[in-house]
């Protein structure tokens, strides 16, 4: 027995050197896969917050997650039938008409979707802010549109009557119109409105906007946001102030913009995201608020002949001088 004993000794140390080396082998590192349905020109700096934000979260592309992305021509049901049927960890939604669609096709699963959207509850996304229901939570921008008419007013406070081309093409649109002709009832502007379905019937309402327009008012549409350029072109050309309470339109030309910065929103989707992919219900993580920011364009408004007072400019987050 004394004679075995070195042995066993031996054969000890072995099973302990062996358990060590196995305990500090690197463990296969899980991976993930991501649908992304955007259908919104104007969102793409918002879906590169939102893989940007992952990466910073340790979702590395190509490493240890990959992105199934939405092709343009694609129908969104057909692409999300097919995250569905891929059996995706998690489906990331821009916009309203995007996320009604997600929810109706992930509604027998478990895949749960983050998006950003307007307005979660007024769209029937929701039912509660605080607790959502169901495999849906993520991003609203709803809010902006009566303040940035007010910093429109308060930084040209003559104007009286306001052009808004509008395409009905999402829920948002009528929601910020509504919201719109509020906060200007209260200002007494009047508000002209002109709904185009087509580029070439908003280029024919921009060629023939009424001669007693002082200004004009970019609206949540993605036909509207997808052809931004041109509506502030025309209003530059004919000396009158543009206002948006969408994107950050203020770095293309718009005088005032009141609204969301598209990477910032795409981090909090992200953040909700990595919660969900570690665990997390969907209905413990409450439907968040996006933050809006205050854009001038100074060269523009040197341009059209406005003068932005001082206490605005101090007020602002982002000046385009």
């Amino acid at each position: 027995m004394k004679k075995n004993k070195p042995l066993l000794i031996c054969i000890a140390i072995a099973v302990t050197v062996l358990l060590v080396i196995f305990s500090c082998k690197p463990q296969m590192e899980k991976t993930y896969v991501i649908g992304i349905i955007n259908p919104n020109p104007e969102a793409r700096e918002g879906v590169k917050g939102f893989i940007n934000s992952m990466e910073d979260f340790g979702y590395i592309e190509g490493e240890n997650i990959t992105y199934i992305k939405h092709k343009g021509k694609e129908k969104i049901e057909d692409a999300l039938r097919e995250m569905v049927a891929e059996n995706v960890d998690l489906i990331f939604t821009h916009t309203t008409p995007a996320t009604q669609k997600a929810k109706q096709i992930t509604e027998h699963t478990d895949i749960p979707v983050v998006f950003i959207v307007f307005d979660s509850i007024g769209s029937g996304l929701v039912e509660s802010l605080s607790r959502p229901t169901g495999n849906l939570t993520g991003v609203q921008l709803i809010g902006s549109t009566p303040k940035s008419l007010e910093w429109l007013s308060a930084v040209s406070p003559d104007i009286k009557n306001i052009f808004v081309p509008v395409s009905f093409d999402t829920k948002a649109a009528y929601q910020s119109l509504e919201a719109l002709k509020k906060t200007a009832s209260k200002l007494n502007i009047k508000i002209t409105v002109d709904e185009s379905s087509t580029v070439e019937e908003l280029h024919a309402s921009l060629s023939s906007i009424p001669e007693e327009i002082d200004s004009i008012f970019i609206l949540h549409s993605i036909l509207i946001g997808s052809n931004v350029k041109t509506i502030i072109d025309t209003a530059i050309k004919q000396k009158i102030p543009i206002a948006s309470s969408g994107h950050e339109h203020h770095k293309i030309g718009a005088v005032v913009c009141y609204g969301t910065e598209a990477v910032r929103v795409g981090s909090q989707a992200a953040r909700l995201a990595n919660k969900l992919l570690k665990g997390a219900a969907p209905e413990t993580l409450p439907v968040e608020h996006a933050e809006y920011v205050l854009g001038i364009n100074l060269r523009t408004a040197r341009e059209i002949g406005i003068e932005v007072p001082d206490t605005i400019l101090k007020q602002a987050d982002y000046i385009v001088r």
